[in-house]
């Protein structure tokens, strides 16, 4: 089996969720599985089916970049070489550059795989709050060059974007989902009311948005039901801003429940008639895979990683990105049509199948392998 080592700032945490066992325990049939990542602490951990190396997380975002990313590379190309590591997929671009670095200065020999989740650059920027964003983009832009030219693959979430990556930079290809928990997000024969949305609160998701159509729809329709907001609040801000417009305009039926766990999150799914989206940049949504599994249908934004596949094959109706209107158009044909409800939740579980189903994972994974060997 080859030693597939996966390196990026991924929370796993010291104590695996059940989730991460199980993605591990599927990888770890046809590969040994081994992670660098930021901890509570600087520990190796060999749990059941992977080994962890952790480092200690600085309390400074632009240090915890900096540690990571651009100064570990003696302790890396040590941990590769004792682990007899063949093949490293890195998180992002920017992950990419120590193993880039041992790739070509190294006589160590190592295949090379960047993860390409959207746009990356507008991802970070649009979610993390830096001092000097011109800085960030400058140095991004080099360091991305500079990986993406010396990757032996480039593994995407979405075809449209990563083709066009894997195009410009002369590269071999594969797109697949993120690990989703098939085992716990699974469709429950329970009554659904409520609107439901899940991710950070940031303002790339758009919350904002989604709660001023949100009161206005309930207004004017005198629906009753509650808008659930489940996320963390990564932009304190931003979440104040949100819950301040709430504040002034007395609304009742606008619950924040912060961060949940999977299971918690797999009852919301198929308890909720409906997940609302109103993102401006996105990957494949994780979160649209979970809700399909889970039987519930989506509305959410024409953009990028969302209208192929979830509008076009199944489970989401669109709306054109901040269009008030057409927003609360969508949302009302949503209750006034009970066939497109039970029609939408069927197309919904049916291509989150087709994306996540049992050992998809790792068969996408061995097919990465057999692209990057070929």
């Amino acid at each position: 089996m080859n030693n597939l080592l996966f390196f990026g700032t991924t929370n796993y945490g010291i104590n695996l969720s059940e989730s991460d066992k199980l993605k591990f325990k599927e990888l770890s049939t046809k590969f040994n599985i081994f992670v660098i990542t930021y901890g509570e602490k600087k520990v190796y951990i060999k749990h059941d089916d992977v080994a962890i190396q952790y480092f200690k997380k600085p309390k400074i975002l632009l240090l915890q970049y900096i540690y990571f990313y651009l100064l570990n590379y003696n302790f890396v190309k040590n941990f590769c070489n004792d682990n007899k590591v063949a093949i490293i997929s890195c998180k992002d671009p920017i992950a990419a550059f120590i193993p880039v670095l041992i790739k070509k200065f190294s006589k160590y020999e190592i295949k090379l795989i960047i993860e390409q989740h959207g746009d990356y650059l507008n991802l970070l920027l649009n979610q993390r709050k830096f001092r000097s964003n011109l800085l960030i983009k400058i140095l991004s832009k080099i360091i991305s060059n500079f990986t993406y030219k010396n990757c032996d693959l480039i593994r995407g979430v979405e075809h449209t974007y990563t083709n066009s990556v894997a195009k410009k930079y002369n590269k071999k290809f594969i797109t697949f989902p993120a690990w989703v928990d098939y085992s716990i997000f699974t469709k429950r024969d329970s009554e659904r009311k409520n609107l439901l949305f899940v991710g950070n609160i940031i303002p790339r998701k758009g919350v904002l948005f989604l709660i001023r159509q949100f009161h206005e729809f309930s207004k004017n329709s005198n629906y009753k039901e509650k808008l659930l907001i489940v996320g963390d609040e990564q932009n304190p801000s931003y979440a104040m801003e949100c819950k301040k417009y709430i504040l002034e305009n007395d609304i009742k039926n606008v619950e924040f429940l912060g961060r949940k766990d999977s299971f918690e999150l797999a009852k919301l799914y198929s308890s909720s008639k409906l997940l609302l989206m109103a993102s401006s940049f996105e990957g494949l949504p994780r979160v649209l895979i979970e809700s399909g599994l889970c039987g519930m249908p989506s509305l959410a934004t024409d953009i990028q990683g969302i209208n192929e596949p979830f509008g076009s094959d199944g489970g989401t109706l669109l709306y054109e990105l901040n269009n008030h209107n057409e927003f609360k158009n969508k949302l009302k044909m949503f209750f006034q049509e009970d066939n497109i409800q039970k029609d939408l939740g069927k197309k919904a579980l049916d291509l989150s199948v087709k994306l996540a189903g049992k050992n998809s994972f790792v068969e996408n994974w061995e097919e990465a392998v057999n692209i990057l060997y070929e």
